[in-house]
């Protein structure tokens, strides 16, 4: 290819003998002679170079464009869009087309090899996201295992704001700040450690090649060599532990008496906004006078306080579960379920929640399936916070503590089995745990005596005798 380019000339100097070299444009085309050409010409005219073979610009309808016409390597007549005027001055984009010329570029190509280079790093960076990993190849390999549900559980409720981060940019920083949101939601460390210990599997999960011609998702385990922090002692530390242990605790008489009382207040209120709706023009709505329960909550409630589910459980709990011919309550709680050997709740019916299910199954019509609680639009399962609003109510009405928690009813429910002396393994299994160990851990406290009790019992059966005297019979020791 023929090349025309001159880019310094010799100019000698006669009255000193000597020769100098002077510095010329790339281009022949000034900025002056670029403004005279957009003005002068028509839309769609070019002003070609005379020193840069296929160098010119082209009139735009409200600017020029810098353009660089070639030959590719097929013998293909191509033209490549360098920039825009005036953004790019010509001397600018006249070396940009140089450039082109000497490598003998075919910056078309190039152009779309970057692009598809774009797409793919697009692509990779996307397939590196940590829910497109654990949605699909983790999730996939997790569900090999016995366990893998349980930890894909562990991993989705810990790590939610992770989701849309590239797994790669994951550091040390982000790790130290999900520790210490955690934290401050009062997360124990031990949680902690088995949720943060999760994740990193999947991170090395994803750093590994599983076959020969498989190349790791990841060069390297970003948080590989990252360690929670020790545990905060500090004050507020022990505030949040002395938090948690407070609230597992019995209601006193006066906040039992007080749910009572607000749930009939809450049901009382209920009818009389429907009585008033009715008399206004909208007596098409459901009688509230005339069904038992104004409201699902308020069977929902008892249901909580005479069984100490909790409220997920209760939601999904269907008539099949709660056998009313039987009064039994057979249950596989929903945080165990995806265990190989899931917990089972087996309980028996108290006569007052045996009593409260059968009305609320009369008034749902006596259905044989379902939902014992299911949404009254919908007739799906009710949303895991549809309790929060109608809870509130029944507090304010009753004139329970503000701060009271609908959990507050599973802590009474095993709190008032550990104080009365039921074994706790017994109490574990009622409440669907597998061992005694969280019972002791959280609520053992409420038996300090249980250990001496044992220990009189033990000491009164291997009471020393003494023979009755006159008689040679023993008789026991006062």
């Amino acid at each position: 290819m023929f090349m025309r380019v001159c880019v310094t000339i010799l100019v000698t100097d006669w009255s000193h003998g000597t020769t100098m070299a002077t510095k010329q444009s790339k281009t022949s085309i000034t900025d002056s002679a670029t403004r005279t050409f957009l003005i002068d010409k028509e839309e769609r005219a070019t002003l070609s170079c005379t020193r840069i073979t296929g160098f010119h610009i082209i009139k735009l309808k409200q600017s020029g464009a810098w353009r660089y016409r070639y030959t590719n390597a097929v013998g293909k007549r191509r033209i490549a869009t360098i920039g825009k005027y005036p953004a790019m001055h010509p001397e600018v984009a006249a070396a940009a087309a140089l450039e082109f010329l000497i490598r003998g570029a075919d910056p078309l190509s190039e152009k779309q090899h970057q692009q598809q280079q774009a797409r793919t790093d697009e692509e990779i960076a996307e397939a590196r996201t940590f829910s497109n990993y654990f949605d699909n190849e983790y999730t996939t390999h997790q569900l090999r295992k016995k366990t893998g549900k349980a930890t894909l559980a562990i991993i989705k409720s810990n790590f939610p704001e992770w989701m849309g981060r590239d797994m790669s940019t994951l550091s040390a920083a982000d790790v130290r700040e999900w520790q210490k949101r955690k934290e401050s939601e009062g997360t124990a460390h031990a949680t902690l450690k088995r949720a943060y210990g999760a994740v990193k599997t999947m991170f090395n999960h994803a750093a590994k090649s599983h076959s020969k011609n498989d190349s790791p998702l990841l060069d390297e385990n970003p948080i590989r060599n990252v360690s929670l922090d020790a545990p905060v002692d500090n004050k507020r530390s022990q505030a949040l532990v002395a938090a948690r242990q407070s609230a597992r605790r019995l209601l006193t008489d006066d906040e039992i008496q007080a749910l009572h009382n607000g749930l009939a207040l809450f049901a009382e209120e209920l009818r009389r906004q429907r009585r008033n709706s009715r008399k206004h023009g909208r007596a098409y709505l459901t009688d509230l006078d005339a069904v038992e329960y104004p409201h699902w909550f308020i069977p929902f409630c008892y249901v909580a306080l005479y069984t100490g589910m909790r409220p997920g459980d209760i939601y999904s709990m269907t008539w099949a579960e709660a056998n009313l011919n039987f009064g039994k309550i057979t249950k596989t709680p929903e945080k165990t379920r995806h265990h190989p050997e899931p917990a089972k709740i087996v309980m028996d019916m108290v006569d007052p929640l045996r009593d409260v299910l059968k009305r609320w199954h009369k008034q749902q019509g006596k259905p044989q399936t379902g939902l014992v609680f299911p949404s009254p639009v919908t007739g799906n399962r009710l949303d895991s916070k549809a309790h929060t609003k109608p809870w509130k109510n029944v507090k304010t009405l009753g004139g329970m503590p503000d701060d009271l928690v609908f959990y507050a009813l599973r802590h009474h429910f095993i709190s008032t089995l550990v104080a009365n002396g039921v074994p706790l393994l017994t109490v574990a299994r009622l409440v669907g745990q597998k061992s005694a160990q969280m019972i002791e851990s959280h609520y053992g406290h409420l038996s300090p005596s249980s250990a001496a009790a044992a220990l009189n019992l033990f000491a009164r059966s291997v009471e020393r005798k003494a023979p009755t005297p006159g008689t040679g019979k023993v008789e026991a020791k006062s």
